[in-house]
């Protein structure tokens, strides 16, 4: 899903917010012009995700060996892990211990911060977690997932987030104990990018011990198809079936024509109006019944 003028106007402003609290103007305006040329030098038809590779290559240039999101992605792994027993608890209870657990991982999209502020979304996962066993997941979608994986042998999740991860491994845990012959793939990033997750975060909160780990082969926060690592294309072309984290994953993907599963929480109000939902809304969609989606064209206050 192609970026547009949209998607430009919240890059820049979320990148000058960044950089703003270096408290170096002179680096701040390299940084940016760099954030522009990338956006301008930016191939064809690549979703906004895309240009999450060169801008952190544009930031490890002005501020090398520092991770911006290092700190968060270690108190989100540890938030969540610290609340799995009384989720695990609340999914194994329910009557459908698979669908509740796809709500949570779901829920777990929250914590993202290449779009919210930590505040806002530390905000937003404690509000949806309680929510989280009320919220109805398209039945018709649901079906036809359960359909797949009755018959299925591979499934591949693309990951997002950490922390997210960790509300992953709910998901995991009842699909292995739903379909015990089931192989689990579960893809990371190549390099740190945003607060996403990568090997090492997978291997923190244990889901290395559930499923093969595998990654994108870069830094860029989404599934770009013509941009991913020999490893992901291949796991992609084998596997029966896919689950997709995240907008990034989303916005990279959409349209690609395989058998994809959407899972997020809608975040973006650029989506929001190409989809026709509310914002700050749980979203699951099929690949198969996505409707063309074009650059957005005038304003989003319409």
């Amino acid at each position: 899903m192609q970026f547009d003028a949209h998607c430009i106007e919240c890059l820049v402003r979320r990148h000058y917010h960044l950089v703003q609290a270096k408290h170096d103007g002179e680096k701040a305006f390299a940084y940016l012009r760099d954030v522009l040329a990338a956006i301008l030098d930016a191939p064809e038809g690549v979703s906004a995700p895309w240009l999450t590779g060169a801008f952190a290559r544009a930031y490890e240039k002005y501020w090398p060996g520092e991770d911006a999101y290092a700190q968060l992605k270690k108190d989100s792994n540890d938030l969540v892990l610290e609340l799995l027993p009384r989720l695990r608890a609340m999914v194994e209870a329910a009557a459908d211990p698979l669908e509740l657990a796809l709500k949570f991982s779901c829920t777990g999209n929250f914590l993202d911060f290449g779009i919210l502020t930590p505040e806002v979304a530390h905000k937003a996962l404690w509000e949806a977690i309680e929510q989280t066993p009320g919220r109805i997941l398209e039945p018709r979608v649901y079906g036809a997932l359960l359909n797949d994986l009755d018959t299925a042998k591979t499934l591949l999740i693309l990951g997002d987030n950490a922390g997210e991860i960790a509300f992953d491994l709910l998901l995991v845990q009842q699909l292995k104990h739903r379909y015990p012959r089931l192989e689990i793939l579960y893809c990371v990033r190549g390099e740190n990018t945003l607060n996403d997750a990568t090997r090492e975060d997978a291997a923190y909160v244990g889901m290395d011990r559930l499923a093969i780990i595998l990654d994108n082969g870069s830094n860029i926060s989404g599934t770009e198809p013509a941009y991913i690592g020999s490893e992901l294309t291949s796991a992609m072309q084998r596997a029966d079936l896919l689950i997709s984290k995240g907008s990034g994953n989303f916005e990279s993907l959409a349209g690609c024509g395989l058998n994809v599963y959407y899972l997020f929480m809608c975040k973006c109000r650029r989506v929001s109006r190409l989809l026709g939902c509310g914002n700050m809304t749980a979203q699951f969609l099929r690949e198969k019944d996505l409707p063309p989606l074009q650059p957005l064209v005038g304003s989003l206050h319409d």
